[in-house]
């Protein structure tokens, strides 16, 4: 599945099961991107991707989210946001692949995981990117912290949270591209996390999430 920010709809085999799948977002946000992936990871046919510029925002967006956070998914007459609702309810909407747990226990922990990553990881990504000098410069130093204290939870097989991939790896997958982006180092002692960006970076599905903007960006570099 390409998805293009001029794409045109794409009626499926089945139009009344996909119909009007629409997703508003920007073209380097993290959480824009890590809904791009699952996307993508699922294969959803036919999906609007209407990228917002900082010059004006789509007037449907203000219409459908009078907050016009990004991103926001439309489905038929659903609306949701932030990211991680909508990457659950994609995960439920379309079930092949699964890209959640089927114990209770075990979604639990990727949820807590889920809005840790959206709440205090890709924050500190956005204070990198738009904050002060000196505010992007203690965030990028946290950043730095809090890569080096998490790299023993990078497995050397399997994914994030166990064997199979699922969208907790699609919200690191958009974090680190981003990391690369920015053009910061790995701290020493990261391998497995670079080990791990790898992977993820040569799945099928990364390359087609990217948009033009993103393209030529995103390496995870050695300390």
């Amino acid at each position: 599945m390409a998805l293009r920010s001029k794409s045109k709809y794409v009626p499926a085999a089945k139009p009344a099961s996909n119909a009007g799948v629409t997703l508003y977002c920007t073209d380097t946000g993290t959480a824009c991107h890590w809904v791009r992936l699952v996307l993508c990871e699922k294969d959803v046919p036919g999906v609007r991707v209407r990228v917002q510029r900082p010059a004006g925002f789509d007037e449907d967006l203000a219409t459908i989210n009078p907050m016009r956070s990004l991103p926001t998914l439309t489905d038929r007459e659903t609306v949701i946001y932030p990211a991680r609702l909508i990457a659950e309810f994609l995960d439920e909407r379309y079930p092949h692949p699964p890209m959640m747990p089927p114990e209770a226990s075990a979604r639990a922990r990727l949820r807590m995981a889920m809005q840790q990553l959206e709440q205090e990881w890709m924050s500190l990504v956005g204070e990198v990117e738009s904050g002060a000098a000196a505010a992007a410069r203690a965030a990028r130093k946290q950043l730095g912290d809090r890569l080096a204290a998490s790299a023993r939870l990078f497995p050397s097989r399997g994914w994030f949270l166990g064997l199979e991939y699922g969208i907790a790896d699609c919200a690191w997958a958009a974090l680190l591209w981003r990391l690369g982006s920015l053009k910061m180092q790995m701290p020493a002692g990261t391998d497995p996390i670079r080990r791990y960006a790898e992977r993820v970076f040569a799945r099928p599905a990364f390359a087609t999430s990217l948009v033009d903007a993103q393209r030529p960006a995103g390496r995870v570099q050695r300390p």
